[in-house]
């Protein structure tokens, strides 16, 4: 099914560590999945670098087939609230399951959990994959490099763009993604979107200025035409992907997928956020925008739109308007007590400012 917005219920988070929940009710799920004895959680350890759904890295010690056996796991929990609300870890599990054989660089899935008895809200497990993870900070030196071997950020580029690829090519209705919600042909793809966010930010109810107004109702009026739908990562960037000796090993960070319109994705992908600082400016701090774009023409068969483009950059700052709004609200009402939404509050204007900037070009070239 489509995904739809529901506002949850206002509730605290506990201490969103293991401690919040009965390890030994944990450890018989696992050990009942697993088919295995005397499984025991001995390492623990809840990431940080992601700030919406929670993920634990644990470290299991089990006996199977009369061996002992240890192994790391990853699990992912719906948090009480955030900045992705709704949260539906059933969707980012099926996805990533049903794409095991793409060719996309995934973790391996192994299983999703609806019952909150288990670990209090629902989960799934997957694959540790080993590696790392690149921490994007704001930079203003000219010097700094995020990877400063030239042939190693040269084979992420590479990696990057053909993952990228592969999402936007894939062939979602025979790997049974059809549940994301298809919009069809025509103006479905970005009205759905503008449609979607819209009621984010009215929900959210967070320093809401009227320029959203003004946006939304552009954004319905100018919709593109989209002729063929494709899958959309919807967080595709340097930061979302575990790499190791220059290859990209696993791509990360699913909450915002669906079925769309590629530029979306590729908008995304040219934020200023994750660009290198001037004068390099690097998309994703991997390579220019033009040998970007083009690559990504080249391998995917894909024409880039520019007029897409500056039409997905106003629905891009309105979905950041929507995040940045819902996580500050999040944490001033109490429903999430997690300092990092908070944080987001601090961001808000920064988003009104670049809608407000790319909205009055478009509506400067109109008259």
């Amino acid at each position: 099914m489509p995904r739809e917005f529901n506002p949850c219920k206002l509730q605290k988070i506990p201490d969103s560590t293991m401690a919040s929940a009965p390890n030994w009710k944990l450890e018989s799920y696992l050990a009942q999945k697993l088919g295995c004895a005397d499984l025991k959680i001995i390492r623990e350890w809840r990431n940080t670098e992601g700030w919406s759904m929670e993920t634990f890295s644990l470290g299991l010690s089990y006996r199977k087939n009369g061996k002992s056996v240890e192994q790391d796991i990853i699990l992912r929990r719906e948090p009480a609230a955030g900045l992705l609300e709704p949260y539906d870890a059933s969707i980012e599990f099926r996805v990533l399951d049903a794409l095991q054989h793409s060719g996309i660089a995934l973790a391996r899935t192994y299983w999703y959990e609806p019952d909150p008895s288990v670990f209090e809200r629902p989960f799934y497990v997957m694959e540790k994959v080993e590696g790392d993870v690149h921490f994007l900070t704001r930079e203003n030196d000219p010097d700094y490099r995020l990877i400063p071997d030239d042939r190693e950020r040269a084979s992420l580029a590479a990696d990057f763009i053909e993952n990228l690829v592969r999402i936007h090519t894939c062939d979602w209705r025979a790997a049974g993604l059809d549940f994301l919600g298809d919009p069809g042909p025509g103006r479905g793809s970005a009205l759905s979107q503008v449609e979607y966010w819209e009621q984010v930010i009215e929900r959210a109810g967070y320093r809401r200025k009227p320029i959203v107004s003004l946006a939304v109702n552009w954004l319905k009026h100018n919709a593109p035409h989209n002729e063929c739908v494709r899958l959309v990562h919807g967080d595709y960037r340097t930061g979302n992907y575990i790499h190791r000796n220059g290859r990209i090993r696993a791509v990360l960070d699913w909450e915002m997928v669906h079925l769309g319109d590629p530029h979306e994705d590729l908008v995304y992908v040219l934020g200023g956020l994750w660009r290198s600082p001037a004068p390099t400016n690097w998309v994703s701090h991997l390579m220019p925008e033009d040998e970007f774009l083009d690559k990504y023409q080249e391998k995917s068969g894909i024409h880039v739109d520019r007029q897409k483009l500056d039409y997905y950059q106003i629905l891009n700052d309105l979905k950041a308007v929507g995040i940045t709004s819902t996580a500050a609200h999040a944490f001033a009402t109490g429903k999430n007590l997690d300092l990092r939404p908070g944080v987001f509050a601090f961001l808000i204007d920064m988003f009104y400012y670049s809608l407000a900037k790319y909205l009055g070009k478009q509506l400067r070239v109109s008259q």
